[in-house]
């Protein structure tokens, strides 16, 4: 009962979010899947059809990130993340062939970076989206985007 009451909730989050957010959701999705790859093979005996379930899930985000991409707005960063999705997709399978968990060490903290840096993206998009360039940095003390000069509240 709990666990379809936890689903429902979980498809309402998806259903309801905006785009910031669900990207979110697909690296926290990510990060996750390849950190039980890594259990999995840290384990004592290797549960091979989990970890291939985990596997399968990492690489189906990682597609979805990778086919959420859009160069009309910044060419060369669509063109990086890119290749760094298919450097993460090849760690992934390194990852079971070699059945080396240490492989995702650097995947996961690459990812858990970019997570950061969307998340920092994100709010501050909607800061701007809600209060206007002038209002958004006035909590930061950060030079406006507009005047040059620092704005404090």
């Amino acid at each position: 009962m709990q666990n379809a009451t936890y689903g429902k909730y979980q498809k309402m989050q998806v259903e309801t979010a905006d785009k910031g957010a669900l990207l979110l959701m697909l690296y926290d999705g990510l990060i996750l899947a390849l950190k039980k790859m890594q259990n999995i093979l840290g384990a004592e005996t290797v549960d091979q059809g989990t970890l291939a379930e985990e596997a399968f899930r990492a690489r189906g985000i990682l597609y979805e990130l990778m086919g959420a991409l859009d160069d009309k707005h910044n060419k060369e960063l669509t063109n990086n993340l890119h290749s760094l999705y298919e450097y993460f997709l090849h760690q992934v399978g390194e990852t079971i062939t070699l059945s080396d968990p240490t492989l995702l060490n650097d995947v996961i903290k690459q990812l858990q970076e970019l997570r950061e840096a969307w998340a920092t993206a994100i709010q501050e998009d909607r800061a701007e989206k809600t209060y206007g360039t002038a209002k958004a940095t006035a909590s930061t003390g950060e030079p406006s985007k507009r005047s040059g000069k620092t704005i404090t509240a």
